[in-house]
């Protein structure tokens, strides 16, 4: 039976890892955390010590309450205005139609994707001082933290200004001064200041070098066969055998999440041969009970034009997760 691993001491070294840029830690476990499992990934987020977190929307924000002090939810829809969810507005006319207290400010410092002006920075403090939510945090989001160049310090200079900005007012105004965050997981040591927090995504499971990988999936065994000289396996028998191999074919296909793929690709400890079925795949070898197709994201996404984001999400939340180490 297939199953995903979920390595508890891997996710620990990489917290570990990061608390030492910065100790205050949101960790963005959006999309079923990255496709880990976003029950399973916050129960060990939680014991290691996380408060807060970041969701994509209102009900991931609901699945998570019981194990975080605050849970900030990307992409609110309506709901209970429990006081361990804060909403995050993305634009000028959210804000005007948000009646949720708790709330964070996205800033658009250059990414052009969400978030309310620079410009707009003092109408949005003015509504809500008017509509008295409690503003909790304001943050940006850099376009191009993963490549070299300098639009990550444009961003963050401007964003410096925003804090200064939105401190003055609020000092004015006699509010409580939210915290500041800037810092995804290709920022986090590439800035001379995090602000208040870090908020990294990749880092945390794994995806990107430097961090170890978290995730390790394992198809179980179905059937095994002698696959003959000239003969070929799986839809339109894309893999000929030019000689008398073992073959054995394990559970986990494209219905599973793998991506799809018509001339085999290698695995953790085998390859699997010709194309990838809904269901399962051939891979080579007499494996009796199991086979890892990966364990970890960064070498196994080297079969594919992709990113480790897209192979992580896309994981079936049917398959098993089980936490280990």
């Amino acid at each position: 039976m297939a199953k995903i691993l979920l390595h508890k001491q891997n996710l620990f070294y990489n917290l570990n890892k990061i608390s030492q840029i910065n100790p205050n830690i949101l960790a963005v476990i959006k999309d079923n955390a990255y496709g880990h499992g976003i029950i399973s990934f916050s129960k060990m987020l939680s014991e290691w010590g996380i408060k807060k977190v970041c969701v994509k929307n209102t009900d991931e924000a609901e699945m998570v309450k019981p194990f975080f002090e605050e849970i900030i939810v990307f992409f609110p829809k309506t709901g209970r205005n429990a006081k361990n969810i804060s909403y995050c507005i993305n634009s000028l006319k959210q804000l005007k139609k948000n009646r949720h207290p708790y709330i964070h400010l996205k800033i658009d410092t250059g990414m052009h994707r969400n978030g309310i002006l620079m410009s707009e920075l003092k109408t949005a403090l003015e509504i809500i001082k008017e509509k008295n939510f409690e503003l909790r945090g304001v943050f940006t989001h850099f376009c191009c933290a993963d490549e070299t160049g300098n639009d990550v310090f444009i961003q963050y200079e401007r964003f410096k200004e925003i804090k200064s900005q939105t401190e003055a007012f609020c000092r004015q105004n006699s509010f409580s001064v939210p915290y500041f965050h800037i810092s995804n997981s290709y920022a986090l040591d590439k800035l001379p200041d995090t602000f208040d927090y870090v908020r990294p995504g990749i880092a945390l499971y794994g995806g990107i070098e430097g961090y170890k990988p978290v995730m390790e999936a394992v198809a179980g065994v179905i059937s095994n066969r002698i696959l003959k000289n000239r003969q070929g396996c799986g839809y339109n028998k894309k893999f000929m055998s030019q000689k008398d191999i073992s073959v054995t074919t394990v559970d986990m296909g494209y219905g599973d999440g793998l991506p799809y793929f018509k001339n085999g690709c290698r695995l953790k400890n085998t390859n699997a041969l010709g194309k990838i079925s809904m269901d399962s795949m051939i891979v080579e070898g007499d494996f009796e009970k199991e086979v890892v197709v990966f364990d970890d994201v960064k070498e196994f996404v080297k079969n594919f034009d992709t990113i480790t984001y897209d192979i992580l999400v896309k994981i079936s939340p049917r398959i098993p997760r089980k936490i280990v180490d």
